[in-house]
């Protein structure tokens, strides 16, 4: 096909020309007004060339780049911008036919029905035709995906428009080649890969814990926990305890003994292409973890019997005037009790409680005491059998 513009001027080159100049006689009266209308036809005519000319400068065609997440199939966008009163499009595009396998065409612009699709090999290429008498326009629109099937192990690979035998027509008559730019893309990897797992950490009570995941590809993080060995993980959100839930680091203040034994692991890109990290296992010293604020204090709390079946007896110390609350956690963290929550004076104290109703396991009690100028914390593992 030509470039043609049919009629007094013609587009050629960079500029609009005058393909048959008029010549008359300037004069007066009718003459005049014929002289000035055939000037304002001429500089309208070489408007709209200029037009047609800078409109096809700025059409493109995209072979969108596209990641892999999952090796299984892929849909390849092909994106239109300034492309006006198109009536036939004949496109050829190559691929590596080692990497990828052509399945067919997906999300098809209502304005392309009835395109044809084919398969060519030597080299691998798909061939797409289409015509139509009334014009189609794509400002900024996807025509259409290239669907594939991945041939696993996934890989990079590229998608290349023949740009030599790639052409868009006008729906005039005759027919206009359209002047398009036409940029090739590339399927790439986006699954993160991970250099450095999160590891396990042991701490003592009221110390801060931090995990690191490291990759050189992530982009989002979130970090998870769970409090019952990985049956269930919640996603982690900022506050006083934990800062950095959505970065390669995160950090738990002040960690409590409850914590023994929790679970940590980091999803990176988790809406995009999720990959989770190793697990990293929190050990806290739930015996000896003793947080003192002020000059230490002769504090102590301890049970017996421990192990225990039903009833067990609590004894501690207040050395002087303060509050005392004493909590019964499970395993996962959970708050089985508050068997004592009250102000107390200095001295020795002696309870007797029934667990009864607990199951047989592990859990911790914690002993908080909050006096006018510091505060004193520990634990202590209770054992019930049966």
């Amino acid at each position: 096909m030509k470039k043609i513009i049919t009629g007094l001027f013609a587009c050629s080159g960079d500029y609009a020309v005058c393909a048959n100049p008029v010549r008359m006689r300037i004069g007066s009266g009718a003459g005049t007004e014929v002289f000035s209308m055939v000037v304002k036809t001429m500089i309208l005519a070489g408007l709209v060339c200029s037009g047609l000319w800078l409109k096809g400068q700025n059409a493109t065609l995209t072979l969108e780049n596209t990641g892999i997440c999952e090796p299984i199939s892929i849909r390849v966008p092909i994106t239109g911008n300034n492309l006006t009163n198109v009536g036939a499009i004949t496109l050829f595009m190559t691929y590596n036919d080692t990497l990828l396998t052509f399945n067919s065409i997906q999300n098809l612009h209502p304005q392309l029905d009835g395109i044809i699709v084919n398969t060519l090999t030597n080299p691998a290429r798909v061939a797409l035709v289409w015509s139509k008498t009334s014009g189609a326009t794509f400002m900024n629109d996807t025509l259409l995906c290239l669907e594939f099937d991945i041939i696993p192990p996934a890989r990079p690979n590229s998608l290349n428009f023949i740009d030599s035998i790639c052409e868009f027509a006008s729906v005039s008559i005759p027919p206009q080649v359209l002047s398009v730019s036409y940029y090739n893309g590339t399927v790439f990897l986006t699954k993160p890969s991970i250099s450095s797992e999160p590891e396990n950490k042991e701490i003592k009570s009221q110390s801060n814990a931090v995990f690191q995941v490291s990759s050189p590809d992530a982009t989002t993080y979130i970090w998870q926990e769970s409090r019952n060995s990985g049956v269930l993980w919640t996603n982690l959100t900022e506050n006083a305890t934990y800062n950095g839930t959505q970065s390669n680091t995160l950090t738990i203040h002040h960690v409590p003994s409850v914590f023994d034994q929790y679970n940590y692991r980091c999803i990176l890109n988790p809406v995009i292409c999720p990959v989770i990290s190793a697990t990293a296992v929190l050990s806290v010293d739930s015996i000896t973890g003793i947080t003192t604020y002020g000059s230490p204090l002769p504090f102590f709390l301890k049970n017996t019997p421990n192990p225990f079946s039903g009833t067990t007896i609590l004894e501690y110390t207040v050395p002087e005037n303060g509050f005392v609350t004493i909590k019964i956690f499970s395993m996962t963290g959970e708050l089985m009790d508050t068997p004592v929550k009250s102000l107390h004076k200095a001295g020795y104290y002696r309870a007797e409680e029934n667990f009864i109703y607990l199951p047989a396991g592990i859990y911790f009690c914690q002993f908080v005491f909050r006096g006018p100028a510091r505060i004193y914390e520990t634990y202590r593992k209770l054992v019930k059998i049966k």
